[in-house]
């Protein structure tokens, strides 16, 4: 059962990928769909908890300060993912939000005390190799501008945040609390941030804004909560490294077959690199 959430977790993070691709091609506005997508997350936790977290004071739970500071990450690394892609290129933020496997693995060594091998230190830096040479853009295709280097360095330790205060909570939290009510507080707080952002900025939302958040909550609810409950049966050293690179191999494969994107010779090298870095890491 475990594998099988570690799988849904991974096939609908690819989803949640895939929806931002078609934001691009349909001018859905991004910053509006996430809220949607948010407050979608928020009402599929409350229908599917047996105790509404919305009906309960979760505000004084001891866990709430962590997943306050989780949906402020939440909005804001999504946000700049958005904003990387859009001004330094797609390579880029994905180089940043990938390469940030290393934040938790190193955290759940150092402060959880979990295994560290010899095999597992070979497998995370050719997790590290691979999603590197997986994002090289063509030769002569890479604008980047120094002056806005400050974005992927925020989403490379936003995302790495997050992925450690996810194992955080499930390793001191999970039980008393479920997977649901800590996954839904989080989407909670992101989303009364974005309503309020939306509020500040006074711009109508879209319908298709709409649309499409409906389309990407669903998906981004549930591959989150596979994700926690995958935590509570792997080593946060197994578990983030396999779950980071198999997006970015099952993200890379579909756009191949829905979007025509070729698939150059460093691509290919990360996509072996990666397979070899799962192996290691699983009989690690």
């Amino acid at each position: 059962m475990a594998i099988l959430y570690l799988l849904l977790s991974i096939g609908l993070s690819v989803l949640t990928v895939l929806c931002f691709k078609w934001f691009e091609r349909f001018q859905v506005p991004t910053f509006q769909a996430i809220v949607v997508n948010y407050l979608v997350c928020v009402l599929v936790g409350n229908l599917l908890s047996e105790q509404p977290v919305i009906a309960t004071a979760f505000w004084e739970q001891e866990w709430f300060v962590f997943t306050a500071f989780l949906g402020v990450l939440f909005i804001t690394i999504f946000y700049a993912i958005g904003r990387t892609a859009q001004q330094l290129g797609v390579s880029v933020s994905m180089v940043a939000a990938k390469l940030s496997v290393v934040v938790p693995v190193l955290a759940a060594i150092l402060l959880h005390g979990e295994s560290f091998t010899t095999v597992k230190a070979i497998g995370i830096c050719l997790s590290l190799i691979a999603v590197w040479f997986m994002q090289q853009p063509p030769q002569g295709e890479s604008t980047v501008s120094i002056k806005l280097w400050f974005l992927p360095v925020v989403v490379f330790v936003g995302s790495g945040l997050i992925d450690t205060l996810l194992n955080y909570l499930q390793q001191r939290y999970i039980p008393p609390a479920t997977a649901s009510d800590i996954v839904t507080t989080v989407f909670l707080v992101a989303c009364l941030i974005g309503i309020g952002t939306l509020l500040v900025m006074r711009k109508p939302i879209q319908w298709r804004a709409i649309g499409w958040g409906l389309l990407l909550g669903v998906p981004n609810y549930f591959c989150m909560f596979f994700l926690v409950k995958t935590l509570a049966h792997f080593d946060a050293t197994l578990v983030f490294p396999i779950n980071n690179i198999a997006i970015v191999i099952g993200a890379s494969i579909a756009s191949f077959f829905l979007f025509k994107e070729r698939i150059t010779k460093r691509n290919m090298l990360g996509l072996l690199t990666a397979i070899l870095s799962i192996l290691l890491l699983a009989v690690a």
